[in-house]
């Protein structure tokens, strides 16, 4: 029995153009509510900016697992933060400082960019992040950081990715996108953040469902009980997945929602 269903946003319940068909959603959420399932947007973006992504009065009854599970949340109500440690956190300024790539610090009040990669990488991240400041350097930054992210050029970053997980296996590396790199703790993943959900509800996993594309969904598809990934999902999350459907352009996750709830 379906009792929690669980989506990444990007690539998955977005659009390329960051929209989704509202009329779907509130037909997938009716639906949801009726049969008391619990919705969660699990995504390696920022809280802030995935509850806004809802009109208020639906996300005030959604749960969200944001940056890659460090934070959990029912609505407005954070429920559980799970940060850096200090060592960790200096060992991944270290490596990004080392790699050369833009970068970004993701953490509770905002995110952020150094002035030195430039106004367009600040004006990207804007599309992730609805806070998100400049610093000359983040020894300005005095906050919770739930992760430190590589900016990479698609070509570039399976490679780069592969020789991070192997030259520091002491942190959790996955790829966010396709030219993108979380760097955070160990195991923290999305279905770190729905096995406390999982605990806090009283939902077990096989009657979770969940819906992704990348390799940061790729823990969370194997923790369901049923996963489904987008037919433009990379190689590693369709691995993962037990169902590949259409892609997020043709609004496929919220067509799923209805073909599995109303069936």
């Amino acid at each position: 029995m379906i009792k929690l269903i669980a989506t990444d946003m990007d690539g998955t319940w977005l659009k390329a153009n960051k929209t989704y068909d509202h009329e779907l959603f509130k037909k997938d959420f009716d639906l949801m509510k009726n049969n008391n399932i619990k919705f969660v947007i699990a995504s390696g973006n920022q809280y802030e900016n995935i509850f806004a992504r809802f009109p208020k009065e639906y996300s005030e009854q959604m749960y969200f697992v944001a940056e890659n599970g460090a934070l959990v949340a029912a609505g407005r109500q954070i429920l559980k933060i799970e940060n850096l440690s200090p060592d960790l956190y200096e060992l991944l300024l270290k490596i990004a400082d080392e790699s050369g790539y833009p970068s970004i610090v993701a953490a509770l009040t905002s995110a952020y960019v150094l002035k030195k990669d430039g106004k367009k990488h600040f004006e990207d991240n804007k599309r992730y992040f609805r806070n998100i400041k400049q610093v000359d350097s983040y020894d300005e930054v005095d906050d919770r950081v739930f992760k430190v992210s590589l900016i990479v050029p698609k070509e570039e970053m399976p490679e780069v990715l592969a020789n991070l997980k192997e030259k520091y296996p002491q942190v959790g590396f996955v790829a966010g996108g396709y030219d993108s790199i979380d760097m955070s703790t160990p195991g923290m993943n999305k279905a770190f953040g729905l096995k406390y959900l999982s605990q806090k509800l009283g939902i077990e996993s096989q009657d979770m469902v969940s819906f992704g594309d990348s390799e940061n969904d790729v823990a969370m598809l194997k923790y369901t009980g049923q996963s489904f990934v987008t037919s433009t999902a990379l190689p590693v999350a369709k691995k993962a997945a037990k169902q590949i459907i259409g892609s997020s352009e043709d609004s496929s996750v919220q067509k799923e929602i209805i073909h599995l709830l109303e069936r």
